[in-house]
């Protein structure tokens, strides 16, 4: 019985962060779309997709903020975890 208690709280625990990073995923993607598009088309982005990685985004976003993306220091490690996670073609950035 003790172990099944045990068990229970592990996969609740796990079940609670796959749910927190799957928001954090949907909010990074809502930032991504309304602060790069304000001065870039999609495709721009989507021509990037697979091409940079972690690092290669992270000048690329920091680079943005500094002309005045509007993105927060508190956002910048969630977008650019989604911008290198993504694959080319992804949705909703090729859409």
């Amino acid at each position: 019985m003790k172990r099944s208690f045990i068990a229970s709280c592990a996969c609740a625990v796990l079940l609670a962060a796959f749910c927190a990073g799957a928001a954090l995923a949907q909010d990074a993607s809502k930032t991504v779309m309304a602060a790069c598009t304000k001065c870039h088309m999609a495709e721009r982005l989507c021509a990037a997709l697979g091409k940079k990685d972690q690092a290669a985004w992270e000048v690329t976003v920091t680079r943005m903020i500094g002309k005045g993306a509007q993105i927060s220091e508190k956002e910048k490690p969630a977008v650019i975890a989604y911008l290198a996670g993504l694959k080319p073609g992804s949705k909703p950035v090729c859409e």
